[in-house]
C-alpha cells in the first residue's frame, strides 16, 4: 500500500463527515423551501389575519426545522462517526423532515374538518421520528467520543439528548391525549363581537406546548438530578 493511499484512507472519515454535513444541510435546506410553499395566497387579504392558523403552522414548523438543523451541526461537529449506524440513522432523520413539511401541507388542508386531528397525528408522528432518530444519533456520538470528550462537551451533548427525547415524549403524549375535536380561536375585533379566527386541532395545541415543557424540564431537571445522586 503507497504512502499517498494510506494518507487517503487516514482521511477518510473527516472527508465523509464533510460530505454527508454537506448533503444534510441540503436537504434541510430545501425542506425550508418546501415549508415556504406550503403558504398560499388567501382569496382575501384579510384572511391573513383573520385565518391565521397556516401561520402558527409554518412558525412551528421553521421553529421545529431550525432547531433540527443546528442539533445537526453539532452532531456533526462534535460527535459524528461516519459508520453504517449512524448514516442510517440520519438517512432517516432527513428523510423523516421532508415528509413532515408535506404532512403540514396535510394538515392545513384538513384543519377545518374533523380529519384534522388524523393529519395532525401524522404530523407529529413525522415530528417524533425525524427528532427521534437525530437523538439517537447523539446518543451514539456520546458513546464513541465520551472519553475523547470535554467535560463542557459531554454536559451539553447530554442535556440536548435529554431535550430531544423530553420534547418527542411530551409532543406524543400531547396528541394520544388530546380528544379528538376542534377547538376554536377567537379575537375582539376593534368594535365587534368577537369572532372564530382558525380551527386548531387539540392535538397540535396541546401536542406542541406539552412537547416544549417537557423537553425543558428535562434537559434542566434531569442533569441536576443525577449529580445531586452523585454528591449523596
Amino acid at each position: 500500500m503507497s504512502e499517498l493511499q494510506v494518507s487517503r484512507d487516514k482521511g477518510w472519515p473527516e472527508r465523509a463527515t464533510h460530505r454527508l454535513e454537506a448533503f444534510s444541510d441540503i436537504v434541510i435546506g430545501f425542506s425550508l423551501a418546501q415549508l415556504g410553499l406550503t403558504l398560499v395566497i388567501p382569496a382575501h387579504a384579510i384572511e391573513f389575519v383573520t385565518r391565521p392558523a397556516g401561520i402558527f403552522a409554518f412558525i412551528v414548523t421553521f421553529a421545529v426545522v431550525g432547531r433540527f438543523w443546528w442539533v445537526n451541526f453539532l452532531v456533526f461537529e462534535h460527535y459524528f462517526r461516519p459508520n453504517r449506524m449512524m448514516v442510517a440513522l440520519n438517512f432517516i432523520a432527513l428523510g423523516s423532515l421532508l415528509l413532515q413539511i408535506f404532512a403540514l401541507q396535510l394538515y392545513l388542508h384538513f384543519a377545518p374538518l374533523q380529519e384534522g386531528v388524523v393529519a395532525s397525528r401524522i404530523y407529529f408522528g413525522l415530528f417524533a421520528l425525524s427528532y427521534g432518530m437525530q437523538g439517537l444519533m447523539l446518543a451514539l456520538g456520546l458513546r464513541y467520543h465520551w472519553r475523547a470528550l470535554s467535560p463542557q462537551l459531554r454536559r451539553s451533548g447530554v442535556r440536548i439528548l435529554l431535550s430531544r427525547f423530553g420534547v418527542v415524549v411530551g409532543s406524543t403524549l400531547g396528541n394520544l391525549l388530546a380528544s379528538n375535536h376542534l377547538v376554536k380561536v377567537y379575537v375582539n375585533a376593534v368594535g365587534k363581537q368577537s369572532m372564530p379566527v382558525a380551527n386548531l386541532s387539540t392535538s397540535v395545541v396541546v401536542g406542541t406546548l406539552l412537547g416544549a415543557i417537557v423537553g425543558a424540564l428535562a434537559s434542566w431537571v434531569l442533569p441536576r438530578f443525577f449529580r445531586s445522586l452523585k454528591t449523596t
